[in-house]
């Protein structure tokens, strides 16, 4: 019988679900190596040597043994874990919708390290204490734009004239951006909306915590991302519903 080979990385738990009666089937996201599928066996069993050590939100090394199918988590050691997200039930919910979101966005076996880093940061918002809807927002459009599909926020699609302060808009999410609101069809945008879009692409992470902001500009820019989410990946997140929830 050939030897099992065996491999080291950084990564975190995008999603997992049961397998037998014991086993869980891991979503694993690394900076180096991508998204890939292992199998922690056992791990559901109480005496289990990995047991804590896969749970969610925690940036784990872990040891790697290849199978036939997915590899087989041998061994984990927790580098980094934000507890803080497991004890609230909306930054959980935003933490968990951005751990969907990356993974949507990611290939097997396909390294991307921006996108584990945007995940990586959201969770350090959340840890933080920045507002639940605002991470969820940054999330959304930091992963358009790492897509390739980022909206236009400083001019007209049809014009090309930047908006005026105070001028009401469209956001076309077929075209991907904003329109005057002489040029065609879309949901309506406030100019207050358009400055928090452009301040979740231009502020460094770390100033998202101090941010508060009215409710009306965070509602139409969920409204406005959330039609781009839906046409960049063809249907809703199944996180979404549950996100939603916990916020109402």
């Amino acid at each position: 019988m050939p030897e099992r080979r065996t491999s080291r990385t950084l990564a975190v738990v995008t999603s997992r679900f049961r397998l037998g009666e014991a086993d869980r089937v891991l979503t694993l996201l690394s900076p180096d190596r991508g998204k890939f599928k292992a199998i922690a066996k056992g791990v559901r069993k109480p005496t289990s040597r990995l047991g804590g050590g896969v749970e969610p939100f925690a940036e784990l090394e872990v040891a790697l043994a290849t199978g036939r199918t997915f590899d087989i988590v041998t061994q984990v050691q927790s580098r980094r874990v934000w507890l803080g997200l497991r004890d609230r039930l909306k930054s959980s919910a935003v933490a968990w919708y951005a751990a969907e979101l990356v993974e949507r966005a990611t290939s097997e076996e396909q390294p991307e390290p921006q996108l584990y880093e945007l995940l990586i940061h959201a969770w350090d918002l959340l840890e933080a204490g920045a507002s639940d809807e605002l991470v969820a927002r940054w999330v959304e459009l930091g992963l358009l734009d790492a897509a390739g599909h980022g909206p236009e926020l400083d001019q007209c699609l049809d014009c090309g004239r930047a908006p005026i302060e105070g001028e009401g808009l469209r956001w076309d999410e077929a075209a991907g951006g904003i329109r005057c609101a002489a040029h065609g069809e879309g949901l309506p945008l406030s100019s207050d909306a358009l400055r928090l879009l452009r301040a979740l692409r231009r502020f460094p992470p770390e100033q998202l915590t101090q941010l508060r902001l009215p409710a009306g500009p965070l509602a139409e820019a969920d409204r406005a991302l959330r039609g781009s989410i839906l046409l960049l990946y063809g249907h809703e997140p199944k996180s979404r519903s549950f996100l939603d929830e916990v916020m109402a």
